[in-house]
């Protein structure tokens, strides 16, 4: 607000006051690349603009595309209901921001004679949307929140796209919960809303130590779908088996039937699997005929024995003499057949298996039954 006065005696204190806008109220990016050429275009909301070119705002008509095989973008502004020959790099709408309403903007381009055309987009945290061909999104359907990018197939074909940004949009799902936790090897994912608006469902996605968020390092996982729209409390859960030792974070892209979509907080699971002790576990199963498995944990790396003898104490087959790593490993004894493909017959009775690594020895029984 600027506030112009008058000393001069007998003149009001006040003479004008007026509220003067350094820019739209809320702006988001949108950048079409066509190989190594590139238009920025900008669009939001502002309390002063029109559906046709406001000039106060950086709005200007441009002239029709240059001949085919050369690159153009632009925006294509909604007089007569988008039939009008108006465009710009710059498309504000009237609104008073906040805002809860969505509105529609439509991008045009004209790849050149040897490029696609690629579009990214920056938008605030007020914005999301969706990317549409002008056949009501049967061919193009993409979300577009925060930043990211999409390449456009057939761009001579589809060479509109109409883009609704929701503005402050209503987040359709309320939750309560999100946790992770290790269940056997296993990532355990569990959330839990009390309310649900025309829920879709949601992405489970996941980001390992090795990747950097937001960089590509995230990576859907799985989908579980939602329950529309309900006031009841919903909860659900999604195991991750795909899991080795180390850091994994993970979020929920929660995902609405327009194709608008919302991301949780981020959780992080400590994933260690290094076994903490030396441990030769009982063979499975026992009794056993012809074959059975054998498995075995080690803290540390080092030169590991794992030999079977009879009961007089005659060594009958070594299955494993090498270097390990820590872990937790199996190996399989076959009566009939050793490793090496040597066919043999060995009697029912009473076996012993012996490991060895380090100092660490330890004996278990088991007893072959024909």
């Amino acid at each position: 607000t600027i506030e112009f006065f008058h000393n001069a005696s007998g003149s009001p204190a006040e003479l004008y006051v007026a509220n003067q806008l350094s820019g739209p109220l809320s702006e988001g990016t949108i950048i079409v690349y066509g190989g190594n050429q590139h238009r920025t275009l900008l669009f939001g909301i502002d309390p002063t603009a029109t559906d046709g070119i406001d000039q106060h705002l950086g709005e200007s008509d441009l002239p029709p595309f240059p001949p085919p095989g050369a690159f153009e973008s632009k925006l294509i502004l909604p007089e007569n209901n988008f039939a009008g020959t108006l465009s710009s790099y710059k498309d504000y709408r009237f609104g008073n921001f906040p805002i809860s309403e969505t509105i529609e903007y439509r991008i045009a381009y004209q790849p050149d004679s040897n490029n696609g055309i690629e579009i990214s987009w920056i938008l605030p945290e007020e914005m999301i949307g969706v990317l549409l061909d002008l056949a009501g999104g049967v061919v193009i359907n993409v979300p577009i929140a925060d930043s990211g990018s999409f390449v456009v197939p057939n761009p001579s074909i589809f060479s509109s796209l109409k883009m609704l940004i929701d503005f402050e949009p209503e987040v359709p799902v309320e939750l309560v919960s999100f946790t992770a936790a290790l269940l056997n090897n296993k990532t355990q994912i569990n959330w839990t809303t009390v309310t649900e608006t025309n829920n879709s469902g949601f992405e489970i996605e996941r980001a390992s130590s090795s990747t950097t968020p937001r960089q590509e390092g995230w990576e859907t996982i799985g989908f579980i779908p939602g329950f529309g729209t309900t006031t009841e409390p919903k909860s659900y859960s999604f195991i991750d088996e795909n899991v080795t030792t180390g850091i994994y974070k993970y979020r929920l892209k929660q995902i609405d039937f327009d194709g608008s979509f919302e991301y949780s907080n981020e959780i992080e699971v400590d994933v260690d699997f290094t076994p903490k002790e030396f441990v030769l576990y009982q063979n499975y199963p026992n009794p056993f005929n012809p074959k059975t498995v054998i498995s075995y944990q080690l803290p540390v790396s080092g030169n590991v024995t794992l030999k079977v003898y009879d009961i007089l104490g005659n060594e009958v087959v070594t299955l494993v003499n090498e270097e390990k790593q820590p872990g937790v490993y199996e190996v399989e004894f076959n009566t009939r057949v050793s490793h090496s493909g040597e066919v043999r017959n060995l009697s029912s009775g009473i076996y012993f298996y012996q490991l060895k690594a380090g100092s660490f020895i330890q004996i278990k029984k088991m007893i072959l039954a024909k």
